[in-house]
């Protein structure tokens, strides 16, 4: 589950702290933007003023100072998510290409929600698909959810339906943390499995979503693309 949780200022450093000293991975996100600028590592602190993040390149679209972002850390065995606020980077001569900037981002003041990375792997070979439902047809269908991303995501039905391209659907899950998710999906394409527990696949992109709904989406996504960008690391 995740939990919101508010650090006093001796939690918040040590965590920030640990943070640093492993170089976790991390990533930022313009509050209501899919755009994720990831592998990012931790490399600084002010303490009390901002974190260092190292990583970006100089041709990246980063968002100017000011800019209101979701911060996620992968630090240990959870990944924290936290809104903060970009401020003036670190940047290097600009004829001297050999030193990307250094973002900043101003300290955490505000509650930060903690996720367990095991939470954030959804449709991964080791965990299995999380179980959704799918209105359609006037009728209320077993699914479970393949895959997600920001536009839209893959089920699979527990029969075998007749469903057409350009055809809404009404998809409710309940994420890993308890956050709920309900969108509307335009069909786009349908597979039909012989001999398969979900012989019915469907893929779809979001028609229509709250934005509450995609807020939240879109900060799980980061949260399981800042654990994805750390096994990738040690995978080379």
């Amino acid at each position: 589950m995740s939990k919101a949780r508010t650090l006093n200022r001796e939690e918040l450093e040590a965590l920030l702290r640990r943070a640093k000293d492993a170089r976790s991975p991390a990533s930022i996100r313009a509050l209501g933007s899919p755009r994720l600028l990831g592998d990012l590592v931790v490399c600084g602190l002010e303490s009390t003023k901002s974190i260092h993040l190292m990583g970006a390149k100089r041709r990246d679209q980063i968002p100017p100072p000011g800019t209101e972002v979701t911060l996620s850390l992968l630090v240990e065995d959870e990944v924290i998510t936290a809104h903060t606020t970009l401020i003036d980077p670190i940047i290097s001569n600009e004829g001297d290409t050999m030193f990307p900037p250094i973002l900043r981002v101003a300290w955490l003041e505000r509650a930060l929600e903690f996720h367990r990375r095991g939470d954030v792997r959804v449709a991964t070979p080791d965990l299995p698909p999380l179980k959704a439902s799918l209105a359609f047809d006037g009728r209320i269908l077993g699914a479970r959810l393949l895959n997600l991303t920001e536009m839209g995501m893959g089920v699979g039905l527990e029969e075998v339906v007749s469903v057409l391209p350009h055809a809404r659907l009404e998809v409710e899950v309940l994420l890993p943390g308890g956050t709920p998710l309900r969108v509307i999906g335009e069909v786009r394409h349908v597979e039909l499995l012989d001999n398969d527990a979900l012989p019915t696949r469907i893929g779809m992109v979001f028609a229509e979503i709250s934005d509450h709904a995609r807020e939240s989406l879109h900060r799980f996504v980061q949260a399981r693309r800042t654990d994805r960008s750390e096994v990738m690391r040690k995978a080379n």
